[in-house]
This record gives C-alpha cells, structure tokens and sequence, in this order.
C-alpha cells in the first residue's frame, strides 16, 4: 500500500501544472521596454523557470501579456498584487 501512496505522490508531482511555480512579481518589472507589453523574451528573463505554456495561457490570442491579463493570473492562481521581485530573490 505504502509504495501506491509513494508513486501516487510522485505521479502527482510530475503532472504539477506549471503556474505552480512562482509567478509573483509586479508588471512593471517584467515590461522591461515599457511597451506595456510583456512578451515571450521578457517573461522567461523575468522568470527562468517559466514554461511557454503558462506564458501562452496569460497571453491569450494576441501573444502578448497586458496589464490585466497578468493580474487576472495572478488573481487566479492565488498571487494577490505580487511581491516586487525576482524569482528567487530573498527578501
């Protein structure tokens, strides 16, 4: 029974969606051209671990996270209005 409830965690784990990593972070900081868009490029630099399916779940049709997309996410998966840093930057 233990080695099901093991490879049921593992499984788990492993199928984790990808905005369970952590997207806190201020708009203005990923928008780092100030065309208040925030594309593809900027994103990933923002946020290294990020997975292109999470950005393109932002973004939407137009490929390009808005202001309100990105608070909209972050609303959505428990953010609030972010914290103003980096991805593993320690407070």
């Amino acid at each position: 029974m233990r080695k099901y409830l093991v490879l049921a965690a593992a499984l788990l784990l492993l199928a984790a969606p990808a905005w369970a990593a952590d997207y806190a972070g201020h708009f203005g900081d990923m928008d780092t051209d100030k065309d208040n868009l925030v594309s593809w490029d900027e994103f990933k630099a923002y946020f290294p671990q990020a997975d292109e399916n999470t950005y393109k779940e932002i973004a939407g049709d137009d490929s390009a996270i808005d202001h309100g997309e990105w608070h909209d996410f972050k609303e959505k998966h428990g953010y609030g209005h972010g914290e103003g840093k980096k991805h593993g930057e320690k407070e």
